[in-house]
């Protein structure tokens, strides 16, 4: 076991290859919710977007978009039901609700560049390590 100052604590930021870094900035603030944020870097093909949580999202222009292979990141809600219902009314295609084992329910969507994106309910077997 890692002692405790040197192990992993949280995430601070993801990444997400999109070929038009301004068409993505709309759809993750429009559809997902995320507010965009300073970069804090000199570099013109990347925007900075920011959950409740501190937890980042990086968009960063790249013509070979989307990420590959074909990583994904999930994001909690409170109310998945709700969250799916909302995706569909604007016509965002999301699977059905998947619910694991224990009790967290699940669901994928796209993004425009064809990024996987997991919505799901916080994990039913909490902390473990």
């Amino acid at each position: 076991m890692l002692e405790d100052h040197i192990r992993l604590k949280n995430i601070n930021h993801i990444t997400y290859n999109v070929k038009d870094k301004e068409a993505a900035l709309k759809w993750y603030q429009d559809i997902l919710g995320l507010k965009q944020i300073p970069k804090m870097v000199n570099s013109e093909h990347l925007y900075w977007l920011q959950l409740p949580s501190g937890a980042m999202v990086h968009i960063i222009e790249n013509p070979d978009a989307p990420s590959a292979p074909s990583h994904h990141t999930a994001f909690e809600v409170d109310d998945l039901e709700a969250a799916r219902d909302h995706l569909m009314a604007k016509g965002i295609e999301v699977t059905e609700i998947q619910t694991r084992n224990d009790g967290q329910k699940a669901m994928y969507l796209q993004d425009p560049d064809g990024n996987r994106i997991e919505l799901c309910t916080k994990s039913g077997f909490g902390v473990l390590v």
